[in-house]
């Protein structure tokens, strides 16, 4: 069994709480210095009012920006015990790669949200999960499950590689770029098997995906390292 850090749910309804709670501290300094500082309140309250509304929105947008899961659990529950059982299903095939691997789920490097990163003997591989409902078919030149276009999740885990490609570059000294992959929704895995470069792998073969056919390019010496750094870095 690999090394598991972080599930959909950890710590999540705390987030929230010290991200509402955030909100509403900073709405309120905000407004009571404006209002404390201007010489005449109520001839700037729209003016106030807006400025105090837009700072909000900022630390809302990208409070759930990194918790995508928090928005669906405060207004779609239903939906919410739906995603997390995807996602938990995602994270058991992930559990069953070798006890050399590390997988480390909804991590955030860098202001960019990794669904699933796995280090392994094999290299690093960058999963981005297909959220929305719908088969995946290409229209032009960009991915679309059903109606909804997938331009940003493919565009930001190729940006993700090639950040880790970077940090590892700086920080060892090796060129070692991870492997983009999209991960279907469970209900829509249809047959695509890559795009844009990028391997689509429904979330059963992750395992094999990774495992398999593949000759080791990372050393446990390296491994280690890498996941420490990842561990101590974006998790502590």
């Amino acid at each position: 069994m690999a090394y598991m850090q972080g599930n959909p749910v950890d710590g999540l309804k705390q987030r929230i709480t010290r991200h509402l709670f955030l909100m509403v501290t900073v709405s309120v300094v905000l407004l009571g210095m404006m209002i404390g500082t201007s010489e005449d309140p109520m001839a700037e309250i729209g003016t106030i009012a807006c400025i105090t509304i837009a700072c909000t929105a900022l630390i809302a947008f990208i409070s759930f920006k990194a918790n995508p899961l928090a928005l669906t659990m405060l207004i779609n529950p239903t939906r919410f015990q739906v995603a997390v059982s995807e996602e938990t299903s995602i994270i058991h095939q992930l559990d069953q790669l070798s006890d050399r691997c590390y997988v480390f789920n909804n991590l955030t490097v860098e202001l960019f949200r990794i669904d699933h990163l796995v280090v392994s003997p094999w290299g690093l591989f960058v999963l981005g999960r297909v959220r929305r409902e719908g088969p995946l078919e290409m229209r032009g030149r960009h991915l679309h499950a059903g109606e909804t276009p997938l331009e940003s999740l493919c565009s930001n885990t190729w940006r993700i590689c090639h950040l880790l490609n970077i940090i590892i570059d700086k920080g060892w000294g090796e060129t070692v770029m991870p492997f983009p992959v999209i991960v279907p929704h469970g209900g829509h895995p249809g047959s695509m098997k890559s795009v844009d470069g990028m391997a689509v792998i429904s979330s059963q073969a992750l395992a094999v995906h990774i495992e398999q056919g593949r000759e080791e390019c990372l050393s446990r010496e390296m491994i280690d390292s890498i996941s420490a750094y990842i561990l101590k870095r974006y998790t502590a």
